[in-house]
């Protein structure tokens, strides 16, 4: 806060400790989310430390978007985002009373990431909401097609060895990601086979062949090391090309297969995480009294295969996350702790029983609200299973 004040800004600025943010403005006018500035300026050497803090200081302190779409066009660029950041985006809006869509100014990418527009100035990215392009007149695909003409205009191939038979982008400008979007670029290095893509954060672009399965395993190592080291996470797809876009690949190599599986269940836990702690502060807020249950992860000793699960008691209105195993839990007036052992069964098991499984709530990752626990006769049916 004092490092803001000594860049100049003016107005009231406030810490929100339980979000890890400052405040500006009329209380929701501003909102700087510290997490990833925090994370790298502890990541910086001492010497370092005062020019990250210099360096978000400006970024924070974005000017105002360009008037017209026409002053803006040179600016814009696409970038790629974990859905996860839209998710944030509406909870947080529903929390200060708004309704606006935020995918208005967003289009679906993968399953678990979405495309987005960005105005770059000299020291700050802003991300666009559809406000902007109302503003301008525009519809997001023409604003995509400006920005889309812009990276191209700025990209010539630059990517260095990761690992052996593993590329990785060296552009370092923020943009990283954004040339997925580029897709005759990938053809162009001839990696020996189709070209397979990972974008694992903001700023890591992987490329492998799609017949070198020591290098897809590499590069998937290299996309977990990446996401724990450097947050700003996006997806934990593969992607090949097909006719000009990237689209989900699924390898045919078992190890592979089973691999990437596990990443995309770290991944998808993160997000439950940051889901579960929006909603439980809203609903607390709100008075409403429902569990958001956890997407836990255990791994098995003798495979170290993750397996997620999540938590179902009887009587509890529950908000459950899409899982591979859940724990019903019945009461029990016998036991110490007034519940029974709980019982784990196979999601689609469930799925097959529990007709609230068929529809899931609003928003990303996919929660389902659950309010009538099964009856004698299907939890007795329901096989058991073990981690």
């Amino acid at each position: 806060m004092q490092a803001f004040a000594d860049s100049g800004r003016a107005g009231p600025l406030s810490f929100d400790a339980d979000e890890f943010r400052l405040v500006g403005g009329s209380g929701s006018a501003e909102i700087f989310n510290l997490h990833n500035a925090y994370r790298d300026y502890c990541a910086a050497d001492r010497k370092r430390r005062p020019d990250v803090l210099a360096h978000y200081i400006r970024s924070m302190q974005a000017p105002e978007l360009p008037a017209t779409f026409a002053e803006a066009r040179d600016g814009l660029r696409p970038v790629l985002r974990g859905r996860a950041m839209i998710e944030y985006m509406r909870l947080t809006q529903v929390g200060q009373g708004g309704a606006q869509s935020f995918m208005d100014g967003a289009a679906p990418f993968s399953a678990d990431s979405v495309l987005m527009l960005a105005y770059d100035s000299a020291h700050s990215i802003q991300t666009l909401s559809a406000s902007a392009l109302v503003d301008w007149g525009v519809s997001f695909d023409v604003a995509l097609a400006a920005a889309l003409d812009n990276l191209r205009d700025m990209t010539v191939a630059n990517f260095v060895p990761a690992a052996p038979g593993v590329l990785v982008a060296a552009w370092d400008d923020s943009y990283e990601a954004s040339r997925i979007l580029l897709a005759d670029m990938f053809f162009r290095l001839e990696v020996g086979g189709d070209p397979i893509v990972m974008m694992p954060t903001r700023s890591r672009l992987l490329v492998a062949s799609s017949n070198n399965s020591a290098a897809l395993l590499a590069m998937l190592a290299l996309s977990r090391g990446y996401a724990s080291d450097e947050g700003r996470v996006i997806s934990a797809l593969m992607y090949r090309f097909e006719q000009g876009k990237a689209v989900e690949y699924l390898p045919a190599d078992a190890e592979v297969r089973g691999q990437l599986e596990q990443l995309k269940k770290i991944y998808l836990a993160d997000d439950y995480a940051s889901q579960k702690q929006l909603l439980d502060k809203a609903y607390e807020r709100d008075a409403i009294d429902v569990f958001v249950a956890t997407c836990q992860l255990v791994q098995k000793t003798d495979t170290g295969r993750l397996i997620s699960y999540g938590v179902w008691t009887e009587g509890v209105d529950t908000l459950l996350p899409q899982v591979d195993l859940v724990a019903l839990v019945r009461p029990d007036d016998d036991s110490e702790t007034g519940e029974g052992s709980p019982k784990l069964v196979a999601w689609d098991d469930l799925r097959a029983s529990i007709h609230e499984l068929a529809h899931s709530e609003e928003g990303y990752p996919a929660r389902y609200r659950l309010k009538n626990f099964p009856s004698r006769e299907q939890f007795d049916a329901l096989a058991s299973r073990e981690f």
